[in-house]
């Protein structure tokens, strides 16, 4: 099923520099951003954000930087999913999906594998 879009949000570059301001302002490592639209047709996303934090504390953290952004911004929130253990927290903003790994888990499930023949947009390490 695909999702409809919001009408009130900013257009999606916007929303992906924002939400990368507010992910390293609250200091997550190892930013990357994953142009999916080619891949897939926009079913699952146009955006995965990939970033690191450093403990489970910190990616729920990582994680409430964004929900709270969106809702301030009245951009889509679908939810979240992996908030109590803090391994693997995904953030549904509809069009964009944000992964938060520790760096074990980010490691053992290489998810920037997937997709590395997409373009990347921001990658870096803050």
């Amino acid at each position: 099923m695909m999702n409809k879009p919001n009408q009130h949000s900013a257009p999606l570059q916007e929303r992906v520099d924002a939400i990368a301001s507010v992910l390293t302002e609250h200091k997550a490592l190892d930013y990357t951003c994953i142009d999916l639209t080619e891949q897939s047709g926009g079913s699952f996303a146009d955006r995965l954000i990939i970033v690191t934090a450093t403990s489970p504390r910190h990616a729920r953290a990582l994680a409430d930087a964004v929900s709270a952004l969106c809702h301030e911004k009245g951009d889509d929130f679908l939810g979240i999913e992996g908030l109590q253990a803090g391994e693997w927290v995904l953030v549904d903003l509809n069009d964009i999906v944000v992964s938060i790994f520790l760096e074990s888990t980010r490691s053992l499930y290489r998810l920037e594998d997937l997709w590395r023949q997409l373009p990347r947009e921001g990658q870096h390490d803050e």
